[in-house]
């Protein structure tokens, strides 16, 4: 499975820095290792850094224009959004694409 992971915008590429990092994206980043050590391939994007993939993905492009920053995060998995405005858990992502 191909998972792309459109962020908003994070003090660093994961979330998970500084004193107090939020104890959500520290799970969603324990599930994209998780997603790797099975062999899915995974990308975690944030407009700032990956503006094109932004852009170029049309269906992602859309939530943005119609509900602004406050689309995000949004979830592909292969292709298709699986989540728009939440991280799903690891359980409901592998169960999506089945």
């Amino acid at each position: 499975m191909n998972i792309e992971f459109f962020d908003s915008e994070m003090c660093c590429s994961t979330g998970v820095c500084g004193p107090s990092p939020d104890p959500e994206l520290i799970r969603v980043n324990e599930m994209i290792e998780q997603l790797k050590a099975q062999g899915h391939t995974t990308v975690r994007y944030m407009m700032s850094r990956n503006p094109m993939a932004f852009s170029s993905n049309k269906q992602v492009y859309q939530e943005l224009i119609g509900k602004g920053a406050g689309a995000l995060p949004i979830v592909v998995a292969d292709g298709e959004i699986v989540a728009k405005g939440y991280y799903p858990s690891l359980d409901d992502l592998i169960a999506e694409k089945r």
